[in-house]
């Protein structure tokens, strides 16, 4: 189609998108127009293309004044025509504009990514020698943060970078939590990691509690991003932080998942649908015409991404015997170490399945809002009693470190159907424990 052949055009390209100052726009209700036209800003500051496979929200900035390119960017543009499976968010807060700014922020960072995967060398490790970090992953998380941080200064920010993972021989993994923890329980304040890592609060008035954090990977898949693979993406997850006189839980609301080398941007909002590349993606189940009765086994039919998690000795001992257990019970196992970028595919349906342990919150918030939006599931990776068969797992969160993450299910009935086949696995192999 036109629209598919023009976002080709800007992924091959590399088109960026506008300038700052121009890129958040009002919300749009409707405006037909023609894919092919171009826009500019002095004939039209914006318009949304129906009639197409899917909404796009096509805009233009024209460089008269230094002589350089028009830059145009396709932000995603919510589809609220089609219900989801989830319910809608609480939060007041216009989300639309918060999807557009990530989206800008990981397309900043890609850019970075992309000139200097493969090309730049390790500047420190974290947790151990297997946990790198670069100076890209630096600037990038930079840029995302000083992009948020304009658009929404009242508001937290906790990026892998800003916690100290290597300290002392200590637990990397009770680090992250500390300080997941430390910003999803702040109350009203107004958080923020300050400059040894430590969480800084300030009071804010009561009207400004309908807050939001802001959860990023500047670079998840580091070592494929070193090594020159193009498996690694910028993930930012947006967490509702609860008033301080509610009850409720923080809630992921939107999401992005951004490969700079694919070209792939998925995007997700609480209520809303899930995206890839401004496409709105449905449940297999929902596209067919045709109702099938469901199966009562998919594991043998099921392509698994496995994770590999590199913190900890008994992580590695786990995954290994999980692999050695799943090779003859599935269609093919695959480790592309990159947790975002396999939670995206798990919601594109082109991996049936990932699990891992030890999983951190910048790995895992922006993927659980865009999983469950498409249909799937994000499970805890532990068995807990049920009336009916004795075992059953519970919805994970963005505190929850050992995941199993499904896609959408092929025919009704059959939800939790592949989730529940891979915790006996693994539960009969002693995989849950390590």
């Amino acid at each position: 189609s036109a629209f598919q052949s023009l976002t080709r055009q800007c992924l091959r390209r590399q088109i960026v998108p506008l300038r700052r100052s121009n890129r958040i726009i009002p919300d749009i209700t409707s405006c037909n127009c023609n894919i092919n036209n171009v826009i500019h800003r002095s004939s039209v500051r914006s318009t949304t293309c129906r009639n197409l496979p899917s909404m796009a929200l096509l805009l233009s900035h024209d460089n008269t004044n230094n002589g350089s390119e028009s830059e145009s960017y396709i932000y995603t543009t919510l589809d609220d025509s089609i219900n989801t499976t989830t319910t809608s968010t609480t939060t007041s807060r216009n989300l639309q504009q918060v999807l557009h700014t990530i989206e800008y922020a990981a397309y900043t960072a890609g850019k970075v990514a992309l000139s200097t995967s493969g090309q730049i060398a390790i500047k420190s490790t974290k947790a151990n020698i297997r946990d790198l970090v670069t100076e890209s992953d630096v600037k990038c998380q930079q840029l995302i943060r000083e992009i948020i941080e304009e658009e929404f200064p009242h508001d937290a920010f906790l990026g892998e970078e800003d916690v100290d993972l290597s300290g002392g021989g200590g637990d990397s993994s009770a680090a992250s939590s500390a300080a997941l923890d430390a910003v999803l329980s702040g109350g009203g304040g107004s958080l923020s990691l300050d400059d040894d890592g430590d969480v800084a609060s300030s009071s804010i008035n009561d009207e400004e509690e309908d807050r939001l954090l802001f959860i990023v990977d500047p670079i998840d898949g580091t070592t494929n991003f070193q090594a020159g693979l193009p498996i690694y993406a910028m993930s930012i997850g947006v967490v509702a932080l609860p008033s301080s006189s509610s009850s409720s839980s923080p809630e992921v609301v939107a999401g992005v998942i951004y490969n700079p080398t694919l070209g792939e941007m998925t995007s997700a909002v609480r209520g809303r649908g899930c995206y890839l590349n401004n496409r709105r993606l449905q449940p297999p189940q929902q596209q067919s015409q045709q109702q099938l009765p469901p199966r009562t086994s998919i594991l043998n039919q099921s392509l698994i991404n496995v994770g590999f998690p590199i913190s900890k000795e008994s992580t590695l001992q786990a995954s290994s015997k999980a692999v050695a257990a799943l090779a003859t019970k599935v269609r093919g196992l695959r480790m592309v170490a990159c947790a975002s970028q396999a939670m995206a595919w798990v919601a594109q349906s082109k991996f049936n399945a990932y699990f891992s342990w030890d999983l951190n919150g910048w790995d895992v918030a922006a993927g659980i809002v865009i999983v469950e939006e498409s249909g799937g599931l994000v499970s805890k990776m532990v068995v807990e009693e049920d009336g009916d068969d004795g075992m059953t797992s519970s919805r994970a969160g963005v505190e929850t470190r050992d995941m199993i993450i499904s896609c959408p299910c092929e025919r009704r009935g059959e939800e939790g159907l592949l989730r529940d086949e891979l915790i006996e696995v693994l539960k009969e192999n002693d995989c849950l424990d390590y």
